[in-house]
């Protein structure tokens, strides 16, 4: 007594073993059943949504196999309905791998697994068309809508990194599902602005910054902030801080028209043979640099101080997720420069206070002791030349190629 199977798929199996000739015809196979077997009773016990025409003449079974969840290939696989939902029974021959049956699991199932579970997520959670729709609608308002159709085929798949995390914390979770629905929508609106049909195939490719908006969004939603209300604030702190650096330039812009002061006061106060009031205007110039040093380093510690802040905020916002922080950090920009720029302002400041101070000890010194300023002068620029040569040559060197 022959025996066969008793479930559908393996029944499908068992014809693809046993059959010869087999032939291919589109959604369905064709073979011969060989002798050893009996026509009649073979025919007969085929399940009927698998059972093709049979002709006991010449013993061939046509059968249906994709009808049972046996497929010749992943691209045979991916077809109508099992886009949206696989077979619990399924088996892929050219990878000679059962669903259920076979460990390990082939990458490309995986990637087909994870497509179908990415579409049931969907499915979950769009506003319109759920259930076995080939279509699903996402609506914001009348002009912010999407419909995302089931296309895609055995090449658009690929590795979802994280799928299963994302769908416990994002789709499965009871908690703020409401919020977390919206934050789905809007994410993917946002990434398919103006495309008012979309393909699966696309949120396969797009997967990963789907998945980081949504992240983003929640994020900024569980700690009670929006991305415009973050970058108010960001705003409104850089222009508190871009006024503060201001003021630091103001704080001593009365001083700072003391410089010209006290060139026209030198030149009108040294005399010659005048050494007491000479040493006396020179004793004034130099109080008049110390008080602006000190007012200078004063205001080159309030911009570091103002700078430091700036740094530490910028800190806190590249904690925030990606798509957020990319966005606000280059609102510092501007503030950066004006930081340098101040720096820059208050550095050259400095060297004109200096000069003040060493010009009025040339004048004195050329005034009281011609001769020998004539001279210290002269030793002066010769030191500064030999320094310049001296670099010169230096660089030069180290200009030449190694003879080693």
């Amino acid at each position: 007594m022959q025996t066969f199977p008793t479930h559908p798929h393996d029944w499908a199996l068992w014809l693809f073993e046993k059959l010869e000739r087999l032939e291919h015809f589109g959604d369905y196979w064709q073979g011969g059943l060989p002798e050893e077997y009996d026509f009649q009773a073979v025919a007969e016990a085929l399940p009927e949504q698998l059972r093709g025409p049979c002709n006991a003449d010449r013993r061939t079974i046509e059968f249906y196999p994709g009808s049972v969840g046996v497929f010749d290939s992943i691209t045979d696989l991916v077809l109508g309905q099992h886009r949206r939902r696989a077979p619990e029974l399924f088996t892929v021959r050219e990878l000679a791998y059962t669903h259920g049956r076979t460990e390990p699991i082939p990458e490309i199932v995986k990637q087909y697994l994870g497509a179908v579970r990415l579409w049931q997520l969907f499915d979950s959670s769009a506003d319109h068309g759920s259930g076995q729709a080939f279509s699903l609608y996402f609506i914001k308002s009348f002009e912010a809508k999407t419909e995302l159709r089931c296309e895609y085929t055995a090449t658009d798949l690929r590795p979802l990194a994280g799928l299963e995390e994302f769908a416990q914390n994002y789709f499965e979770s009871d908690h703020h599902r409401d919020q977390k629905r919206t934050i789905i929508r809007n994410a993917l609106l946002e990434i398919f602005k103006g495309k008012p049909v979309v393909r699966f195939s696309d949120v396969l490719q797009e997967f990963a910054d789907l998945a980081e908006r949504v992240r983003s969004a929640y994020t900024l939603y569980t700690t009670d902030f929006s991305f415009e209300k973050l970058r108010s604030e960001v705003d409104k702190q850089n222009l508190e801080d871009m006024l503060r650096l201001n003021k630091t330039f103001s704080d001593i812009q009365n001083q700072l028209l003391a410089i010209p002061a006290a060139m026209l006061l030198v030149g009108a106060s040294i005399k010659a043979n005048s050494l007491t009031a000479n040493l006396a205007t020179l004793v004034g110039v130099t109080i008049f640099v110390w008080i602006m040093y000190k007012l200078i380093r004063n205001q080159f510690e309030s911009v570091t101080a103002i700078n430091d802040e700036v740094l530490f905020r910028q800190l806190k916002v590249q904690q925030q997720p990606d798509e957020i922080s990319q966005k606000l950090l280059e609102r510092f920009t501007k503030l950066a420069t004006r930081v340098a720029d101040q720096k820059s302002v208050l550095s050259r400041i400095r060297v004109a206070v200096t000069l003040v101070w060493f010009i009025t000890v040339l004048i004195v010194v050329y005034t009281e002791w011609p001769d020998a300023s004539t001279n210290l002068l002269g030793q002066i620029l010769d030191g500064v030349k030999a320094i310049w040569i001296w670099g010169q040559q230096h660089l030069l060197r180290s200009e030449l190629p190694s003879t080693s």
